[in-house]
């Protein structure tokens, strides 16, 4: 079971390198030709991430989740498009983000991947919030490259206050697993501060309600899981620093 899981992953991410290969011969877009440079970048992570999951690297189902969750937004937003659009890319990309997120998904996987990591014991008290924080955060890092290609006309310099924030949060929440303070400071730091520079960056970027609902999507499961792991973790830290 677990290795017709790991094929479907395996498969689910050939789909995304076969989109990406083929990238060129898509439909032309504004900016089309940086967002295909863009997207070709991707390649050699992707590939590195194929390696990770068949050797069974405990950050390969993190990245493996992550890509499904980044991808999820924007191929149900192509899929259902109003125009003369050719949807089997979108559909296709759809049906690979979703196969990536069921077949890495489960205690199962948990148990073959990150019970293999030595330092901490991902499968601990308050770890699933950890994990999935650290999942949605590379999503929304991802995400974020993505805006930043499909509409390089509009995005300035401000969209690195953003994506700061967010690779913040991953440093944050993994000295937060390992259960140091100065993860709780950080975490907190970048949960509150996203709050107004996201609703800036949406602000400034978005031009109708699709592309809002699209940016929503892209970056509030991160947040919103940030501010739980600092309220998961504030109470035990506080009893901790008092008791020292």
């Amino acid at each position: 079971m677990i290795g017709a899981r790991k094929i479907a992953a395996v498969a689910a991410l050939l789909a995304f390198a076969g989109l990406i290969v083929t990238s060129e011969g898509a439909n032309p877009l504004p900016g089309r030709e940086r967002l295909i440079l863009t997207v070709w970048t991707l390649l050699p992570p992707l590939l590195l991430l194929i390696g990770a999951l068949l050797v069974q690297v405990y950050w390969g189902r993190w990245a493996g989740l992550a890509t499904g969750l980044a991808v999820l937004p924007w191929a149900a937003a192509l899929s259902v498009v109003p125009g003369d659009v050719h949807r089997l890319r979108p559909l296709l990309a759809l049906v690979a983000s979703l196969s990536l997120l069921v077949s890495l998904s489960g205690r199962a996987m948990l148990q073959r991947y990150e019970g293999r990591a030595g330092e901490v014991d991902w499968r601990g008290p308050r770890m699933a919030l950890v994990r999935w924080t650290i999942v949605a955060t590379l999503a929304a890092v991802l995400s974020l490259y993505m805006f930043a290609a499909a509409y390089v006309a509009r995005i300035a310099w401000h969209a690195l206050i953003p994506a700061a924030l967010l690779l913040g949060l991953l440093p944050g929440v993994l000295l937060l697993a390992r259960g140091k303070t100065a993860g709780l400071l950080l975490v907190g730091f970048c949960c509150v501060w996203f709050v107004p520079a996201g609703v800036w960056f949406v602000r400034r970027e978005a031009t109708g309600t699709g592309e809002i609902v699209l940016f929503i999507a892209a970056f509030l499961p991160a947040v919103v899981l940030g501010w739980a792991v600092l309220a998961a973790f504030a109470a035990p830290l506080a009893r901790y620093l008092r008791s020292t």
